[in-house]
């Protein structure tokens, strides 16, 4: 059998993300075999991953083709790692729930909180020097390894990464692609034969250029919109996060925006509300409330704990595994199993992708995480310039940068001022007795995850 490829998984407990990986390289017989080297600090998270993979593994009879390994030490597996990839949650869902409950304590309400405001940058103070730490132990011990990161705040942990962390990573997020494919269904057009053009920070990206079969597909998009705006919306679609079916009411403020500046941001109002903070006073989101009856934290948080209990339970034989897995996925992995196939064939296909910026889009800082088109070849990814996203866009995106760049060093040296002046700059909170009384609230709340203050 030929040598094997190496992929070391870190945050491995995080265990549908996980799964999906495995499924998807179990199914993927062309990619040859793979030694899959699991790892998480959380021991009884990690005993499920590994025990879930194991029964994939076994399932399939890809034992042969297929090895699985756990260590709570990255350090230790690192070495001749080929692929890296990290998905790490500093915290887990409850920290997660911490950072909702004290912002809303204190008037502020996200549908998210993983990404901007002050929820974001919660779990940015918690999450970056974690993974500075990681960037660096991948440069030094598996320099030559392409690596992978999906942890959130996808934005700032790629500066980070690559700016304190000495890393070459590439951010990957399948919100781009999930959105492309609502707006081949929008217009009824197959997803195979649609092509974007986009640029922007992850879960504030503009597609500025839909096309099927290379036509300017827009037109088709806006006599749908005008189609609809005839029809009252269905109450049911308005912050239901669990939505079918692509229907601008369910997500007004995206297509508010398209209708402004022609183009369409990915990833929909879930995430791209957050971005805008002063339209939202208290949450308040067309008569519902961000994060509690649109968008509902708790609730998003309660469906991925009981997922990760039903595959607790069969990683556990106390149930039958889900085969259903292995069927064709969609899931937040599906990219990176393209990707990897396109680097070894060379077949230099095209993918969003999240990278430091050097010029690729003009006007935005050398250095900030972009999310742009990138290219899967033998040598790496390679960005896609974006060079004609509107100067409207590239403002609003700059802005945006503003409080990350603050936070990150906030997060590096422990600097309680530079959080409150972030989150004054993040915008939902602008006096500065609210954004320091907010401030102190969650870094008391999360101070086990923040040695840097202690």
């Amino acid at each position: 059998m030929a040598e094997r490829r190496s992929l070391v998984l870190i945050g491995a407990g995080s265990a549908v993300f996980t799964r999906g990986l495995l499924a998807d390289l179990i199914s993927a017989d062309d990619l040859g075999a793979w030694e899959i080297r699991l790892v998480d600090v959380n021991e009884a998270a990690l005993e499920v991953a590994v025990g879930l993979a194991g029964r994939m593994v076994k399932a399939r009879g890809a034992a042969e083709r297929i090895g699985v390994t756990g260590s709570t030490n990255r350090r230790a597996v690192l070495g001749g790692a080929n692929f890296v990839v990290t998905c790490v949650g500093v915290g887990g869902r409850d920290a997660w729930l911490t950072d909702h409950t004290v912002c809303m304590d204190h008037g502020v309400f996200q549908p998210v909180g993983d990404s901007v405001m002050p929820g974001g940058i919660s779990r940015l103070l918690r999450t970056v020097p974690v993974m500075v730490e990681i960037a660096r132990d991948v440069a030094t011990l598996a320099p030559s390894a392409l690596f992978f990161n999906y942890s959130n705040p996808m934005t700032a942990n790629v500066m980070a990464m690559t700016s304190h962390g000495g890393a070459s990573v590439v951010g990957l997020c399948h919100g781009m692609h999930h959105v492309q494919r609502e707006l081949a269904e929008y217009i009824e057009a197959p997803f195979e034969e649609t092509s974007t053009l986009y640029g922007g920070i992850n879960h504030l990206t503009f597609i500025y250029d839909f096309r099927w079969r290379g036509a300017d597909a827009w037109p088709l998009v806006q006599a749908r919109r005008e189609a609809e705006r005839s029809r009252p919306p269905d109450p049911d679609d308005l912050g239901n996060i669990f939505n079918k079916g692509v229907r601008a009411s369910q997500n007004p403020f995206s297509w508010e925006l398209f209708d402004t500046y022609g183009a369409y941001p990915a990833v929909n109002d879930r995430h791209v509300t957050e971005f805008f903070p002063q339209r939202w006073p208290r949450g308040a989101y067309y008569g519902k409330t961000l994060g509690v009856d649109a968008f509902s934290v708790p609730e998003i948080l309660e469906w991925g704990e009981n997922r990760y209990q039903s595959m607790k339970a069969q990683a556990e034989g106390r149930v039958p595994l889900d085969e259903t897995v292995f069927g064709r996925s969609t899931g937040e992995q599906e990219q990176l199993i393209a990707i990897i196939r396109s680097v070894l064939g060379d077949s230099r296909e095209m993918f969003s992708v999240n990278l430091r910026n050097a010029g690729a889009i003009p006007g935005l800082p050398a250095g900030a995480a972009v999310e742009i088109p990138g290219v899967a070849t033998a040598r790496g990814l390679r960005p896609v310039q974006v060079p004609d996203l509107s100067p409207a866009l590239v403002a609003i995106l700059a802005q945006r940068l503003v409080p990350v760049t603050l936070a990150i060093e906030a997060a590096l040296g422990g600097d309680r001022g530079l959080v409150v002046e972030a989150i004054i700059a993040d915008g939902a909170v602008t006096r500065p007795d609210d954004a320091r009384a907010l401030a102190e609230a969650l870094l008391r709340a999360q101070a086990q995850h923040l040695p840097a203050f202690a």
